[in-house]
């Protein structure tokens, strides 16, 4: 049998012996992610559904100058309510969502057939709001819209004559690939390989260097190459059962909650299809230390470049150039949107990253 894998084996089991460590990377470390993301993607769904389909209650400033729109409005759901004293105030101290103002000109203007001024009163920077206010804005524009329209009817004109062009939005991406909602899966399974990677890694080089179970190890007749290509293939194996645990959990995490009308499932076909892709990283992270203290410094520096392009592919979203694919991490988080959506790939797309990763690992080790 060869050094490395009596190494290899020797390692997996002192590792399997801390059934501490192996919980804390096997269980919460794999699992974590999955939870996490589930749980977000759960609440964001049933934000959005709770404020899509409950009755908004809306205070209204001059209620008295538009009673048609207001009855228009309670037939969209929309229920008013007494106006507040300051409704600014209200809006800031948040106890109510948004406010409505109505002009007390606002009759004369109709009549006048002038714009009709309202002000709907909100704070932008709050997610919750920002639904409630969509809704009421699109009722107001589509009252808006009836009442232009029967005005020109009456003056003998055609309402379709304002409609100069019709734009026809036409949906391309695969179905079920909601890109919101999935933006900050590649963050999470990034950061799972790597922190399986680092936690091993620290634990197989400075860890048993500080238990002093490294110098006799190291006085066996065994090159010293071959130690390091077993430890390697230890941590490799370890980085690589909780990536598969962490895909099978957002596999199971997708089908055990209702997502709503999302159409998100994570499919089972992307499970080998992200292993073998993600592969290479567990290599890349399979850094060494000398002492716990120093590869708790690199964790800290790789989770920052672990964090860092996965936040900027959130932003941007754009298409990735062959050359920016041979950089680990970065191309990564790119094209597990790809898989995750369901676009092909093309060969360079699945080899280029791979050999990135791959030959920094090597530089690496």
């Amino acid at each position: 049998m060869k050094p490395w894998i009596i190494v290899f084996r020797k390692e997996l089991k002192d590792l399997f012996r801390d059934r501490r460590t192996m919980v804390n990377i096997l269980v919460l470390g794999a699992l974590l992610g999955p939870v996490l993301a589930m749980g977000l993607m759960l609440l964001a769904v049933k934000m959005i559904s709770d404020e899509a389909e409950k009755t908004i209650e809306l205070p209204v400033q001059g209620a008295e100058y538009a009673p048609v729109l207001l009855d228009y409005l309670a037939s969209s759901r929309i229920s008013v309510v007494d106006a507040l004293a300051d409704p600014q105030a209200a809006v800031r101290a948040q106890e109510v969502d948004p406010a409505l103002v109505i002009d007390p000109a606002f009759p004369q203007q109709l009549r006048d057939g002038k714009p009709a001024q309202l002000t709907l009163l909100s704070d932008h920077s709050r997610s919750k709001t920002r639904i409630v206010r969509r809704r009421i804005e699109a009722a107001i524009e589509n009252y808006s819209a009836n009442l232009g329209n029967l005005r020109l009817s009456l003056r003998g004109v055609d309402p379709s004559i304002t409609q100069v062009m019709v734009l026809h939005d036409r949906d391309l991406s695969r179905k079920g690939s909601d890109a919101q909602l999935l933006a900050f899966l590649p963050y999470l399974l990034i950061i799972g390989i790597m922190q399986a990677a680092m936690v091993v890694a620290a634990d197989l080089t400075a860890g048993e260097r500080e238990r002093q179970s490294l110098e006799p190890l190291m006085a066996n007749p065994v090159a010293p190459e071959q130690f390091m290509v077993g430890k390697l293939a230890t941590n490799v194996l370890i980085s690589l059962a909780v990536l598969a645990l962490s895909l099978l959990g957002f596999a199971a995490g997708t089908r055990m909650i209702d997502l709503g009308d999302t159409g998100i499932t994570f499919s089972l076909l992307s499970i080998p299809v992200l292993l073998l892709f993600l592969s290479p990283l567990a290599f890349f992270f399979a850094a060494f230390a000398r002492t716990v203290k120093e590869a708790q410094t690199y964790l800290g520096l790789l989770v920052l470049a672990a964090l860092t392009p996965s936040m900027i592919q959130m932003v941007l979203q754009s298409k990735m150039q062959n050359l920016e694919l041979l950089l680990p991490i970065w191309s990564h988080n790119y094209l597990i949107n790809e898989v995750l959506r369901g676009e092909p790939l093309s060969l360079a797309q699945w080899t280029l990253p791979s050999a990135g990763a791959l030959l920094a690992g090597g530089l690496l080790a």
